[in-house]
């Protein structure tokens, strides 16, 4: 496949990424609020700079999760309308699959900030996942010797593991499916990797939590 979009909504940051003809397009920017209108804004610019037009796009990938679920669920939107205006498949990539592929031969535990003072989880070998977990990270088994990767370092500190820090990116989408296009699945409709249903504390948690 020649033409490919990619996009992540899943943190306080939009990356997207576009691959036309062996160049890649990217765009990364910390954002708060108002993914939905930029996002749009982003794909149409990096569709002008490649010099094609949406119904050229091979496919469209996007972070599924998990992840932070207003995000996720405007990526999925997105990535929904875009495909079904212009007819292309549409596939969800796991965000820890993105955060798996920084770990040294993509072997270690990828982990993303689940607020709450929990982590989601995923233990990889060779690529290979296992299953994900959300809970706390002194739940996590972990031998000395594992590398863990993504955006929650602050919760390791002092851990005598070794943690890489970093976060999904959209053009980390388009290298996985360009290695395992059978492992993402297209799908008339973005469908999201839901960890978890509780997104938030309880005025009475967060009481108990202040406390200590």
């Amino acid at each position: 496949m020649t033409h490919l979009l990619a996009f992540d909504c899943s943190n306080y940051n939009l990356s997207v990424a576009l691959l036309s003809n062996q160049q890649l397009y990217r765009y990364h920017q910390t954002v708060k609020q108002g993914h939905s209108d930029l996002a749009l804004i982003v794909i149409a610019d990096l569709l002008q700079q490649a010099g094609i037009s949406l119904q050229q796009l091979d496919a469209i990938l996007f972070g599924k999760g998990p992840g932070a679920f207003t995000g996720l669920r405007i990526a999925a939107g997105i990535a929904a309308g875009l495909g079904t205006a212009a007819n292309i498949p549409v596939h969800g990539i796991t965000t820890l699959d993105a955060i798996a592929l920084q770990l040294p031969q993509d072997t270690g535990i990828a982990v993303l900030d689940a607020r709450m003072q929990e982590v989601y989880a995923c233990r990889y070998q060779a690529g290979q996942a296992a299953s994900i977990t959300v809970g706390k990270p002194a739940e996590l088994q972990l031998q000395a010797e594992d590398v863990l990767a993504g955006d929650a370092g602050s919760y390791f500190t002092g851990w005598p593991q070794r943690f890489i820090t970093c976060e999904p990116l959209a053009e980390h989408y388009i290298q996985l499916f360009q290695r395992q296009p059978e492992r993402y699945q297209g799908s008339d409709s973005a469908n999201l990797l839901y960890v978890r249903d509780k997104v938030a504390l309880t005025t009475a948690e967060q009481r108990e939590q202040q406390r200590g």
